[in-house]
């Protein structure tokens, strides 16, 4: 495949590239260069992290890399997920390489754990060296990787460690590339601010956009906006059956006309359409009968002007979504085991 080519299946959905003129000498380079994305296992996968994260770590593999997803069980430990029981989050873990395997994530992509590294004493020589470069503050500005404000730490001061930790994961995979949503730009930039100071490699920063919350709100904060599984009934999650993903839909916001923060509209952007190239809403022939999208900027236009009513959108958007998430549900239906750990894990939700 061509540089240029490798190049834009890289970037492809993507929000932020930090730089692209580093990527494309990267790439440029030769050889397999090394990817990866963190993610704390602590409960059931949302649609955002399946399948936008997912197909990003496709794209990178088909462009050459070497792709890891680094399932940071210590981290969600730090972070008091799942009650900070390193077991249920573990056993988490293993529920979503199944989730990203459902998805087509292919067997060429590493799974690591953070509990494979806590046990090398040069993993923490480079933690303490991360700390050691970087003030109090700017440490505490990154928190927000976490989903934590600043001042979180004067209650438990191991959520500074966390943003430490998570540059010396990028130092000890010996990463080229370190990929997540927007809400991860904190710790990648800390990265990128402390490597020459160190003697680290350069990385280059990727970041996709974050999916929002069934209830609306990313418009001004798209970050504390953002879907997140922490709330079931603002979130689509991977194993909701196909009654519960109407249900959510349903009851999602989506003012007529109004396109900025929509999360149906953001749903068809950044999943629909990068997956099944088109969009059909069906509708009763004395509502205008079925309409076709070829892109999602028509889609936009439509609803702008008032010609696809929120009713119609929604139905469509459940719709598609449920046949997507058919194959995963087929996936799990075959390999119940993990799913049903972490259901026990959570309980009667």
């Amino acid at each position: 495949m061509a540089v240029e080519d490798r190049l834009e299946l890289v970037l492809r959905g993507t929000e932020e590239v930090v730089t692209r003129e580093e990527l494309r000498s990267l790439l440029e380079k030769g050889g397999t260069p090394r990817a990866y994305v963190g993610l704390e296992p602590s409960g059931l996968m949302h649609i955002g992290t399946g399948f936008i994260v997912g197909q990003k770590v496709v794209d990178l593999a088909e462009a050459g890399f070497h792709v890891i997803i680094f399932l940071a069980d210590w981290h969600a430990y730090i972070n008091d997920k799942l009650g900070s029981r390193l077991e249920a989050i573990q056993s988490c873990a293993e529920y979503f390489r199944d989730g990203f395997r459902a998805l087509g994530v292919p067997d060429r992509v590493e799974f690591l754990y953070a509990n494979e590294f806590v046990s090398h004493r040069e993993y923490w020589q480079k933690v303490i060296a991360v700390s050691k470069a970087s003030s109090v503050a700017r440490i505490r500005r990154a928190l927000t990787i976490m989903g934590r404000k600043e001042e979180e730490a004067d209650l438990d001061a191991s959520k500074l460690i966390y943003p430490a930790m998570q540059v010396a994961d990028i130092a000890w995979m010996d990463l080229d590339l370190a990929y997540g949503g927007m809400d991860q730009r904190h710790a990648h930039m800390l990265y990128r601010d402390v490597a020459p100071k160190l003697g680290w490699k350069q990385v280059v920063a990727l970041h996709t956009p974050l999916l929002p919350s069934l209830e609306g709100g990313g418009r001004m904060d798209p970050i504390a906006g953002k879907m997140s599984k922490s709330r079931p009934d603002a979130s689509l999650l991977l194993n909701d059956p196909p009654a519960e993903v109407e249900r959510k839909i349903g009851k999602a916001f989506c003012p007529a006309k109004e396109t900025e923060g929509n999360p149906v509209l953001g749903i068809a952007e950044w999943i629909l359409f990068p997956r099944r190239g088109t969009f059909t809403v069906h509708r009763d022939a004395k509502y205008g009968g079925d309409a076709a999208f070829r892109t999602y900027g028509e889609l936009v236009q439509a609803y702008r002007k008032g010609e696809l009513h929120p009713k119609d959108l929604k139905a469509g958007v459940a719709a598609a979504l449920n046949d997507e998430l058919a194959p995963v549900r087929a996936y799990f239906d075959r390999h119940p085991e993990n799913l049903a750990a972490v259901q026990a894990i959570l309980g009667p939700r």
